[in-house]
């Protein structure tokens, strides 16, 4: 089965020690995109004076260091920039997104270092965003998916 981006949930949720992952995510309403997170290694040149042709190299690290963002449709009830400020402005929280893809058992989780949200991105004749921009803070896990996620007005 081909999947779609038609029921993504996109949560997020916060633990207070570092090495545990948050058993429950609160959804980050509309969300229209987010941006790809590029696991490609650098790579390491080995090339000696034995290549006569070619370089050669070994994988290296994979840098994610990079601010990474969601996407989301600005409200007039700013849902999704509330959700995200909070947990910005946690201190002592270590925070967790969540992508739940429909129809799949697993879902990805990033530890993650969200920033504060900035202004609007805002263009003629068009719907008004906001990115929700995040630097990630440690490895990818890929584990069942939660069942449900919290909605932001309950």
């Amino acid at each position: 089965m081909v999947l779609t981006s038609l029921g993504v949930e996109i949560g997020i949720g916060s633990a207070t020690n570092a090495s545990d992952r948050p058993s429950s995510f609160t959804r980050i309403p509309q969300v229209i995109e987010m941006s790809e997170i590029d696991l490609d290694p650098d790579t390491i040149d080995t090339t000696s004076f034995d290549n006569q042709k070619y370089k050669s190299s070994v994988p290296g690290l994979i840098d994610t260091s990079g601010i990474q963002s969601l996407t989301v449709n600005a409200t007039d009830n700013e849902e999704a920039e509330s959700v995200w400020d909070d947990m910005a402005a946690a201190t002592n929280a270590y925070v967790w997104l969540c992508i739940k893809i429909k129809n799949k058992t697993d879902a990805t989780f990033i530890p993650i270092t969200p920033i504060a949200t900035g202004a609007y991105n805002v263009a003629v004749n068009d719907r008004i965003t906001i990115r929700l921009k995040f630097t990630i803070r440690g490895d990818m896990e890929f584990d069942t998916a939660p069942t449900q996620m919290t909605d932001p007005t309950t």
